[in-house]
């Protein structure tokens, strides 16, 4: 962790050097403030010794936790990097204060305590610079290094971890529940008579059973008939490719056969040839258990020859790009135990001793508090339920060690390889991940944390960093996301309807324990149970998460980074009183609070990134907004409409999302000026605003409202030049008087979603529409249409994914013809009173998995083709539908 902490620090000395640096030397004020040249010199310094720093640790195995000198030594790395990050946040906030007004910029060169500032923070460069210099000698003196006997220490922790794995497949126990359909598939892939060597893989989070399903039917006997040559290998996290061959070779021989002499010294190539000759006339079965990394599969898929045996390849990970070299259709996707199943598999373990193995009146709302606090993971079920198994059945002692269960799982013996098997996925995250995940466990228990929020606020902390002019951080950080899902950390609960990710949410169990570990790095603290401690604890990050927390004083005892709030009832006392702790702070969530006025102080929040307002009691934001000079997103929805002409001054603002805001004539004319903006949701029209927006190229998702028809010709033209726009609506002023004329629109060649709400231009779908190759999503509402629209959609928008129609087509008759739209997921008919019939032809809507009928007054039968949808999971008929087909769906 201390690594992804280092190189936090050197991204945001990186950017200060580059941004505020520039300014500095740029400026007559290092004449009059020779501190402030000093500071920004030793920038340059310590920049130097942590990247040397960064090189050190990243060569340090993070299964070393055992090793007491070095985990000390790492603990002072890590207090000397978070005071190179107040250093370098200061300096950010000491330079942004002198961009104020020109009045506040005269003011601050005659100001004495301007001085006495940057004097007291080349004071603080000082100490940090000597708390190095202590640094590199206590590792010199204690030698804290990277040695062999670390490599082992770390090849003893995998070994011992490997045990664990093993013992599902020793153990002769197999009376597991749920996984029945899963284990009947894989016994059909092992033993159906196809003749090509076979790939299968089984994914899932740590703690799902793969091991279990996987050893369960490996030693069954008709399956040990089949395979007479089989080994079981246990890869885990450090092996060597060369160990990995030889282990394999072993297992695969009989004791009886002869070992190849010089096994001990061949080297990969060799074992490889080894391999293949072994195999070439056998069929066999290899289980590669607990597979973290494709590196070695080169290796390996050329040693398991492919001989036209039937042989099989099992392989078990918790990654999915690992499961993906499984052959076509033998990926087995493990999911989380439905809760009938997982009561089951609790009270088996947990009420063993009992003859009914059912649990007692007394215990049972305990006990069901405990399951569902595991969440359906079979680990932590079998776990918790065995050693609960042996207590006694009193309520009391169940309730207490319910409330205790965070610290169990630390703590306690009989648990701790819980932990460490689900600290395996943390501890195998690349250091540019670590923080972005501990930053999850900053939501509350079953929250269902939003894509785009999580994207902007780890862009905000400075967690994401910059891979070239190619990739905006937002495309950065959406492939951190998804590998943090590939690994299992994250469980998508939630696709848009063409099926991008919405929503992710976070394990119960895999939150306690990264919870622990945030408390343990000072990354964050939790406030979130009713005794909490309302105490920082040098931690860098708070949420509240429990009402009555903020009523208590406050005690922070470190420059926070992060406040995320997820209370109603906030005094408004209490900014004003922990201001001294907020200076730095790059993050602010207030949304949902009751709150009536933005917090005091706020707008001398210079190093603010994100801001969140939505959903409070706000009337108007004040004007003095306009003076943090590094907000990059502002979440105003469900509060207030009007927006000062001031937010035009925030010129790094990159997305700036309302319910529907209008800005003044004046603020109309600057917003050319937010060139940095990517996302505008949801700006009212006016002839200045449509004029402007073309200068905001590097606008990826837009929203305005109240278009009129006088408009079409700036707005279209203003559009064409977001070349890379991903999401466009545009609602019209008068649905049934103004018109919406595409034609000056040029190709968008990175557009996915698009909702139209107005007459479009003749009632017939706009020849633009055929340069949206990429198109996904489309709404249209009110367009007036007078023709069937669905065979130029087809033919336009093959990647088709989501498809709204509402009250846009006059027709009576809608077709569906076969091969037509094969990627639609999700379609919605709604509102178009005078449509009779829907013809569904055998072969089209391939991947319709959802259909929504509403409001379609004159549709009074079911359509016939509905039995052609073979992929149909959800009909959803909803209000104002003819009752003679509501009578006919039923029936």
């Amino acid at each position: 962790m201390a690594e992804a902490l280092v190189i936090v620090v050197l991204q945001k000395i990186t950017s200060a050097l580059g941004q505020e640096g520039l300014k500095i030397l740029g400026s007559k004020l290092q004449k009059q403030l020779p501190d402030m040249q000093e500071v920004t010199n030793r920038m340059r310094l310590l920049q130097s010794d942590f990247l040397m720093m960064q090189a050190f640790i990243s060569q340090v195995d993070v299964h070393s936790s055992s090793d007491k000198v070095l985990e000390a030594w790492l603990e002072q790395v890590r207090q000397v990097a978070h005071e190179v990050e107040d250093i370098v946040d200061e300096y950010v906030y000491l330079v942004g204060q002198m961009e104020g007004t020109n009045s506040f910029l005269k003011r601050a060169l005659n100001q004495a305590a301007q001085a006495k500032k940057w004097r007291k923070l080349a004071e603080h460069t000082n100490f940090v610079e000597d708390c190095l210099k202590k640094i590199t000698e206590t590792k010199n003196r204690f030698d804290v290094s990277v040695s062999d006997s670390r490599r082992e220490n770390s090849l003893s922790y995998c070994s011992r971890l490997q045990q664990l794995s093993e013992h599902s497949y020793l153990n002769d126990d197999d009376d597991f529940v749920g996984n029945k359909e899963e284990v009947k598939r894989l016994t059909e892939w092992l033993s159906d008579v196809r003749k090509d060597r076979t790939v299968i893989s089984i994914c899932g989070m740590g703690g799902l059973g793969k091991t279990t399903i996987a050893s369960s039917i490996y030693k069954k006997e008709e399956i040990k008939r089949i395979f007479i040559c089989r080994a079981w290998i246990s890869v885990s996290q450090t092996y060597r490719v060369k160990d990995l061959l030889k282990r394999i070779l072993l297992q695969l021989m009989p004791k009886n056969e002869n070992i190849p002499d010089g096994l001990d010294t061949m080297d990969c190539v060799n074992l490889v040839e080894l391999l293949r000759i072994y195999l070439k006339d056998r069929k066999y079965l290899i289980v590669l258990d607990d597979l973290w990394s494709r590196d070695s599969w080169p290796l390996l898929d050329s040693a398991f020859v492919k001989n036209d045996n039937g042989s099989r390849i099992v392989i078990t990970t918790r990654i999915q790009t690992v499961a993906s070299l499984a052959d076509s259709n033998c990926e087995l996707k493990l999911s989380l135990l439905p809760k009938e199943e997982a009561w089951a598999l609790f009270c088996l373990k947990a009420f063993s001793r009992l003859d009914d193995r059912s649990c007692p009146f007394n215990l049972k709302t305990c006990a069901e508090r405990i399951v569902d606090k595991c969440q359906g993971l079979p680990l932590a079920l079998v776990a918790l339920g065995s050693l609960l198994s042996y207590k006694e059945m009193d309520e009391h002692e169940w309730e207490l060690f319910y409330s205790q269960l965070r610290w169990q799982l630390s703590n306690n013996p009989e648990l701790s390889w819980v932990a460490s098997v689900l600290n395996l996925s943390y501890n195998d995250l690349p250091s540019y991940l670590k923080n972005c995940f501990l930053y999850c466990s900053l939501f509350p228990e079953d929250y269902q944390i939003e894509r785009k929020q999580l994207i902007r606020l780890w862009i905000a902390e400075g967690f994401v960093e910059d891979r070239g002019p190619e990739m905006t951080l937002a495309d950065v950080a959406a492939c951190y996301l998804k590998e943090l899902a590939d690994r299992s950390l994250l469980q998508v609960v939630d696709r848009n309807g063409y099926g991008r990710v919405k929503k992710f949410q976070m394990h119960d169990l895999v939150r306690e324990i990264s919870l622990t570990m945030s408390k343990k790095e000072k990354f964050a603290t939790t406030w979130d149970h009713p005794n909490s401690d309302c105490y920082s604890d040098g931690s860098r990050r708070v949420s509240v998460q429990k009402d009555g927390n903020l009523m208590q004083p406050v005690k922070i005892s470190a420059q926070l980074r992060s406040i995320i709030v997820f209370v109603e009832e906030v005094p408004s006392s209490w900014f004003r009183d922990c201001y001294a702790s907020f200076r730095l702070l790059r993050v602010l969530s207030l949304r949902h609070c009751h709150i009536h006025k933005v917090p005091d102080n706020v707008s001398n929040l210079f190093n603010l990134h994100y801001l969140d307002l939505g959903y409070t009691k706000l009337n108007e934001i004040p004007r003095s907004i306009g003076k943090l000079s590094n907000l990059q997103t502002l979440y105003l929805k469900g509060c207030v409409l009007e927006l000062p002409s001031d937010l035009t001054m925030l010129t790094k603002l990159q997305h700036l999302i309302i319910d529907v805001g209008r800005f003044g004539s004046s603020a109309s004319n600057k917003i050319c000026q937010q060139e940095h903006l990517q996302t505008l949701k949801n700006i009212e029209a006016n002839g200045c605003v449509v004029r402007n927006l073309g200068c905001l190229t590097r606008m990826r998702s837009l929203g305005i409202s109240k278009v009129q028809e006088s408009y079409n010709t700036d707005l279209w033209t203003s559009v064409s030049n977001m070349k890379a726009l991903a999401s466009l609506a545009v609602i019209a002023a008068d649905r049934n008087r103004d018109v919406l004329d595409l034609s000056e629109l040029k190709p968008l060649p990175y557009l996915e979603k698009l909702m139209l709400s107005g007459r479009l231009d003749k009632g017939v779908i706009p020849p633009p529409f055929g340069h949206f190759p990429k198109l996904k999503s489309l709404r249209l509402c009110f367009s007036g249409l007078h023709e069937d629209p669905l065979a130029l959609l087809s033919a336009m928008f093959q990647n088709l994914g989501h498809l709204n129609l509402y009250r846009c087509y006059d027709g009576t008759r809608l077709t569906f013809r076969a091969r037509w739209f094969p990627l639609l997921k999700h379609l919605y008919l709604s509102s178009m009173s005078e449509l009779k019939e829907v013809e569904i032809e055998d072969g089209t809507l391939r991947s319709l998995h959802r259909l929504e009928l509403w409001g379609l007054k004159s549709l009074t039968s079911v359509p016939d083709g509905l039995i052609h949808l073979k992929s149909l999971q959800q009909l959803c008929v909803g209000s104002m539908m003819p009752e003679e087909f509501i009578t006919s769906v039923r029936t």
